[in-house]
């Protein structure tokens, strides 16, 4: 059984700090254990897992706001028209995000530096800093824990990452109700104030772009969610909506969901899967595109719309719309290394991902009816 009293307290003595400085963490973290501990069914794995994440999230918040507290200039810093990827899961958010890595210009989390922020690191030892071989080995655990991870999805401990790594620090974070069947959990961050969550996002933007600058790049599904957020917090903020057909994305990431609860629990219910997702998507569909309807008419020229299918085939004149948003130069230094990330990433590079929409109790029609007028907006088939 997990304990947050116990987590805590590690992780105040493994920094030798105090201050959290949030209210809101404490019933994000006793949520979220009660959770793991009623509803997830964690296996031994899962369970260390579990508690090694929660753990780190706190380290980080720790040493976050030990750093604020001597460093305040931080927070005054400008983040200019950052770029953020929006699209729903699976639809090719983490193709586009990183081959946007690849560009000098541009700034992104990579995962070495979202597990330990703190000292933010320097851009003259980005690529060499300490850091990095121990978020490798983490990696290299990944497949032994979910076989057949990589071939659903890109990790790499020096490719970008997505900023749920941000949300972690709150503890209100995807991250944890997409590897763990965490029902109670997962309806509570629904339902949160996304404005506070995405200031502490930026605040941690501008504590890694201190040392290290650069045109933010970030992606997470979860901004489906928070566009209002999004906007309130950074009003000239691109918003990039990635779009697929349903019928593809849909039966994908239930599959992808099914793999990462299965290296944590020994239960995995596969209609449960299916009956989350479809949840989840409801709830993220409606509710971005209730509020782009909104807001796009005082955002001109903020939003981008960027086809899977188009995007495979042809990249640049997506990503020439991006940079023309964000008012980025698309240097022929950043085309060449974007094209050499294409090369090295071939399709299907780590095995074919195979699915089956009724494997998780989900029908054709009850997808078609849930992206009905989605699909008729975005022309989608």
């Amino acid at each position: 059984m997990l304990d947050a009293d116990q987590l805590l307290q590690r992780a105040r003595e493994e920094t030798g700090l105090e201050d959290l400085n949030g209210e809101q963490l404490f019933e994000a973290l006793q949520r979220l254990v009660d959770a793991l501990n009623q509803e997830a069914e964690l296996n031994a794995i899962g369970a260390y897992r579990a508690a090694v994440s929660i753990t780190k999230a706190l380290k980080n918040r720790l040493k976050i706001e030990y750093y604020f507290a001597r460093h305040p200039e931080v927070l005054e810093q400008t983040v200019e028209r950052p770029i953020f990827i929006a699209g729903l899961p699976r639809t090719g958010t983490t193709a586009l995000h990183h081959m946007m890595n690849e560009d000098p210009a541009i700034r992104t989390i990579r995962l070495w530096e979202a597990e330990d922020m703190v000292p933010p690191a320097e851009t003259a030892t980005y690529l060499s800093d300490p850091r990095i071989q121990a978020s490798r080995e983490g990696v290299k655990m990944t497949e032994q824990v979910m076989p057949g991870f990589f071939k659903t999805h890109l990790l790499d401990a020096e490719a970008p990452d997505e900023c749920h790594l941000f949300f972690n620090q709150t503890l209100v974070s995807v991250e944890f109700t997409a590897s763990y069947n965490v029902p109670s959990y997962t309806e509570w961050v629904y339902q949160q104030d996304f404005v506070p969550l995405y200031a502490y996002h930026k605040k941690q933007m501008q504590l890694l772009q201190s040392k290290k600058p650069g045109r933010w790049a970030l992606k997470t599904p979860l901004h489906q969610l928070g566009l209002r957020a999004i906007l309130a917090n950074h009003p000239e903020a691109v918003i990039v909506q990635t779009h697929r057909s349903p019928m593809s994305f849909v039966p994908s990431g239930f599959s992808f969901n099914e793999l990462i609860r299965k290296g944590n629990s020994d239960h995995v219910d596969r209609k449960a899967v299916g009956r989350d997702w479809m949840r989840m998507l409801e709830l993220y569909t409606g509710e971005f595109e209730a509020a782009r309807a909104e807001l796009e008419p005082s955002h001109a020229g903020q939003f981008i719309d960027v086809y899977h299918d188009d995007f495979v085939a042809n990249p640049w004149p997506s990503l020439e719309k991006i940079y023309a948003a964000a008012d980025v130069e698309l240097t022929d230094q950043g085309r060449a290394a974007m094209q050499a990330w294409l090369a090295r990433n071939p399709k299907g590079k780590h095995g074919q991902h195979e699915y089956c929409l009724e494997d998780y109790g989900v029908t054709a029609e009850q997808v078609e009816n849930l992206f009905r007028t989605y699909s008729e907006r975005y022309q989608l088939s």
